[in-house]
């Protein structure tokens, strides 16, 4: 679920409540207020239409996580702002203009035309810089083991290759089963199972019984150019400054809180 794309259009546009306290009252000037979806115990899902799942791209049964996201246990990337309203300011501040729900439908030596909600514009530009799309390494693409649809290796708990015990992978070229969907090829989940694979391959070399482990997101961050930056925390985002973050790195605390 973590790749599906959420049409928010509703809450970027229109006002919202700035008021998060969940309980009755007047709501002036405003078209909706944000609520924390109440944890359900054990939820079942006791019907799934595989026609209507693929009209929204969804699997065509019902995942652990599925089930959560629609009782309202769980709240996945794209269905809040998130850190998008702090990178928006920052990335103003820096006079760089995003353009989301847009595609490129035209390139030419001197402009780059694009199409949002029907409507299409031309860009003049002096030069064009053409980046996108992911692959994985050719590397991973000729070895024969087992991989998922998408090309990646599939590893067991322990982060190996099924049927090559002597053989560890990890990060964007592998695919752990038990992790949160967001974590999906990202820094933050490598750096989690390294930990992991290094404990284990000690234990391989030792005799000992090899481990397993649940990554969960602990946040994100990122640059914004050379002097800012975003970091979500808790649920919670916050704009840094570059300095700050470096200072975070250098003692330990912000990097170790994000990775370990």
């Amino acid at each position: 679920m973590a790749q599906l794309r959420y049409a928010d259009r509703f809450v970027r546009e229109l006002p919202g409540d700035p008021r998060d306290d969940n309980r009755t009252r007047q709501v002036l000037g405003a078209c909706y207020s944000r609520v924390a979806p109440t944890a359900v115990p054990r939820p079942e899902l006791l019907a799934l239409v595989p026609e209507v799942a693929a009209l929204i791209e969804l699997e065509p049964q019902a995942t652990p996580e599925l089930v959560d996201v629609l009782a309202g246990n769980r709240v996945v990337p794209g269905m809040g702002t998130d850190i998008r309203e702090h990178v928006e300011k920052a990335l103003k501040l820096s006079r760089v203009q995003a353009h989301t729900l847009t595609r490129v439908v035209g390139v030419s030596r001197d402009s780059l035309t694009i199409e949002h909600e029907g409507a299409q514009t031309e860009i003049s530009a002096a030069g064009v810089v053409w980046v996108g799309g992911v692959r994985v390494n050719p590397l991973i693409e000729n070895l024969q083991v087992e991989k998922t649809r998408n090309g990646l290796l599939k590893v067991t708990p322990t982060l190996q290759i099924p049927g090559q015990e002597n053989v560890f992978a990890l990060g964007d070229g592998a695919h752990y089963e038990d992790a949160d969907a967001p974590l999906a090829g990202t820094a933050q989940l490598a750096f989690q199972e390294s930990v992991l694979a290094a404990q284990n391959v000690r234990a391989l070399l030792a005799g000992e019984k090899l481990q397993t482990k649940h990554f969960e997101e602990i946040g994100e961050a990122l640059s914004l150019g050379t002097e800012r930056g975003a970091v979500l925390t808790g649920g919670h985002p916050r704009r840094m400054q570059m300095h700050q973050c470096q200072q975070g790195e250098r003692f330990g605390s912000l990097a170790g809180r994000m990775f370990r």
